[in-house]
C-alpha cells in the first residue's frame, strides 16, 4: 500500500490517492455488495468512472469468469465420462443387446454375480450364459474391482484441475480488473503501479476489498471535486 501516497497539495495539479484497502468496512453497503455481489459492484464502478453502463461492466466480469469456469467444468465432465460413464454405458448397452434374446435374458437374470467376483472375473465353461454376455460381464467385473484405484485417480485429477482453474481464474480476473484499476488511476490522477494493480485483484482475499476501495475512492474524489473545482476555489 506504500505505492499510494499524496505527492502534492496543489489543487491545480493534485495527485490523488486510493482510500486505505481495508477501510471498506467504513461503508457497509459497498462492503456487503463487494462481498456478495462483486459483479454488481464492478458494474457500478464501471458506470461511475464513465467507462459504460453498469450492466456492461457486470457482463464483462461475469462472462470472463463464467467462460473460464465452464471450460474447466467441461474438462472434469469429459474426464468423468472417459473414466466412468462411458464404460458403464458400454456394459449396459452390450448386455441389453443380449437381453433382446429371451434365452439370454433368462440367463442374465439367473447369473450369480458373486461367484464371478469370487472367481476373479473368470467365467467357467460350465456356466450357462450366452456368449455375447460373457465379455461384457467380465469387463464390468474387472472395472468394479479396479474402481477404488480409478476413484483415487479421479479425485487427484479433479484436485489438479481445480488448482489450475483457480490460478487461471485469478490471473485473468487480475488482468481485467487491474486494467480498469489503471484506467481509473489515469482518469482521476491517482498514483498507481500496474503490477500492484494486477496482484491486488489476482489474490482472491483482496479482490473484493480492492473493488470496495476503488468505488469508495471514486466517490470521495467526486465529492472533493464538487467542493474544490480545478481553479482551487472553494465552491458551495
Amino acid at each position: 500500500m506504500d505505492q499510494y501516497y499524496k505527492l502534492s497539495n496543489n489543487n491545480n495539479n493534485q495527485v490523488n490517492t486510493f482510500n486505505p484497502l481495508f477501510s471498506c468496512i467504513d461503508n457497509l453497503c459497498t462492503c456487503s455488495m463487494g462481498l456478495c455481489f462483486p459483479y454488481c459492484l464492478f458494474g457500478r464502478i464501471y458506470e461511475r468512472a464513465d467507462f459504460g453502463s453498469c450492466w456492461v461492466g457486470c457482463c464483462k466480469l461475469f462472462s470472463l469468469q463464467f467462460i473460464i469456469n465452464l471450460s474447466f467444468s467441461l474438462s472434469i465432465y469429459s474426464l468423468e465420462w472417459d473414466m466412468f460413464l462411458k464404460k458403464e454405458f458400454e456394459f449396459t448397452e452390450q448386455i441389453q443387446i443380449c437381453n433382446n434374446n429371451n434365452i439370454c435374458f433368462t440367463d442374465i437374470e439367473k447369473f450369480d454375480y458373486k461367484t464371478l467376483y469370487d472367481n476373479k472375473c473368470l467365467i467357467s465353461n460350465t456356466t450357462e450364459i450366452c456368449e455375447c454376455s460373457k465379455q461384457p460381464l467380465i469387463d464390468q467385473c474387472n472395472f468394479n474391482n479396479e474402481l477404488p484405484d480409478i476413484l483415487n485417480n479421479f479425485y487427484l485429477y479433479i484436485t489438479i484441475i481445480g488448482i489450475i482453474n483457480l490460478l487461471v481464474l485469478s490471473c485473468f480476473t487480475g488482468l481485467l480488473l487491474g486494467h480498469y484499476r489503471t484506467k481509473i488511476s489515469h482518469k482521476y490522477n491517482i498514483l498507481y503501479n500496474s503490477r500492484y494493480n494486477f496482484l491486488i485483484h489476482c489474490i482472491p482475499c483482496t479482490n473484493q476489498c480492492a473493488l470496495c476501495q476503488e468505488y469508495n475512492s471514486i466517490d470521495t474524489i467526486e465529492i472533493f471535486r464538487s467542493f474544490y473545482p480545478v481553479d482551487g476555489k472553494f465552491n458551495i
